[in-house]
């Protein structure tokens, strides 16, 4: 098996632009007054963009190097959701067509930004977008190879801050925060700002080390907290710790990669082993030091709902085409609520990118290929399957052109 990270070949994947396409733009107004209304819904960052698979064979360091305060807030006692009782095809072709979505949509292909079902053109090519004060912060690509500036944006898409390099963007489930790691040039450093610019951002500086030492916020923890992933260049194994709101930071449990995290419980998943063909995770409790709640070798645990009460599971390898199938679990438990399964999963080449979003507690939304096309789909816990809005795009082979931008809105 190949041992580069799934992130750098999803990064390659994006940046095979085609011609820019024929698109109406709508105008500068239309994106602040969308921008407000989008600050107030409610929806959630998925699982980081660099959740993925590591094709590494390495054992899993087992030593707890620290434990983190217990946080106070009581896990979700609402009743479980009804199970469906097999397993829910998704073709979307066929699934009728629903509401726009509640955040925007990057097409990487002609850089343009839909919001509400219409479309804005972009200056540039932008990984994430979301609401920002009046305006927006985003990712930007900063070379070929995936480097990647944070900017600070005004309405019209003008930068009025970079930094760079830096990590991708990390929303709060409301919203209300949002987070980065920049390298500068001695040390990585994690900003944590409000979305309204109200409070004082936080800046924790990390100990000096390389840049390959990447460190990126996988979300936030419940008592104001944030946990972060931090790869070791060594080895490629990512490692989880939490900030503070003090800035002091705790290392958790080793891993080989950390995938989500639920502002809600507490709840974080992350990679423990590669099989050769697939891999095993366990779902950890920050709050007691990393303890373990359940594991499964069955799943990619990737995407906590916003209530915490639910999490993602893909298929326990995943490749540039994604997974052709996504398990809605307890996040208590494992146990499954509801299976999605692409049509034509054992016959042809779909998928769907793990990049998912939770738009609220009981409803995710996907984009995901089938054949030469991609869609946008809405999958409810109740086993509703809708295609959103528009039509499909057309896709060259191993090419992905929609991504949800950041999730905003919230999500994010």
């Amino acid at each position: 098996m190949s041992p580069t990270p799934l992130e750098d070949q999803v990064h390659d994947a994006l940046h095979r632009t085609a011609d820019p396409l024929q698109r109406a733009p709508f105008t500068v107004t239309d994106v602040r007054t969308r921008a407000r209304r989008i600050q107030r819904r409610r929806a959630v960052v998925a699982g980081a963009a660099v959740a993925a698979v590591l094709a590494i064979a390495i054992p899993v360091g087992a030593g707890v190097v620290g434990p983190s305060p217990r946080s106070d807030v009581p896990p979700a006692t609402e009743p479980p959701a009804p199970r469906i009782t097999g397993t829910v095809r998704i073709d979307p072709l066929t699934a009728p067509v629903g509401a726009e979505l509640a955040m925007p949509l990057i097409n990487v292909d002609d850089e343009s930004l839909t919001v509400d079902g219409e479309t804005v053109d972009l200056p540039r090519l932008y990984d994430q977008l979301t609401p920002y004060v009046e305006g927006w912060i985003g990712i930007a690509f900063t070379d070929d190879v995936g480097g990647r500036a944070v900017q600070v944006l005004d309405p019209d898409f003008r930068v009025l801050d970079e930094v760079a390099p830096a990590s991708p963007l990390a929303v709060s489930p409301d919203g209300s925060r949002i987070a980065w790691a920049w390298y500068d040039g001695s040390r990585w450093t994690v900003v944590d700002r409000d979305r309204d610019g109200a409070r004082e951002e936080r800046w924790t500086a990390l100990p000096p080390g390389p840049q390959d030492a990447r460190v990126r916020p996988v979300g936030f923890l419940p008592g104001d907290a944030l946990l972060l992933g931090t790869t070791d260049p060594a080895t490629n194994r990512e490692s989880a710790s939490v900030v503070g709101p003090d800035g002091s930071t705790t290392p958790l449990p080793g891993s080989l990669r950390v995938g989500s995290v639920s502002e809600a419980t507490g709840l974080y998943s992350v990679q423990t082993s590669f099989t050769g063909d697939g891999s095993c995770w366990q779902v950890r409790d920050a709050g007691a030091g990393g303890a373990e709640a359940w594991q499964t070798c069955d799943y990619s645990l990737l995407g906590f709902s916003p209530d915490g009460r639910h999490l993602l599971g893909f298929t326990d390898y995943l490749t540039p085409d994604g997974s052709p199938t996504m398990a809605v679990l307890d996040a208590a438990t494992g146990e499954r609520v509801v299976d999605f399964e692409l049509v034509g999963a054992r016959t042809s080449v779909v998928g769907i990118n793990p990049e998912v979003a939770w738009e609220d507690d009981d409803t995710v939304a996907a984009t995901l290929v089938a054949g030469n096309r991609q869609y946008v789909v809405r999958l409810a816990l109740d086993g509703t399957v809708e295609r959103v809005g528009g039509e499909a795009v057309d896709l060259q082979p191993g090419q992905v052109a929609l991504k949800l931008a950041a999730p905003v809105d919230p999500p994010g």
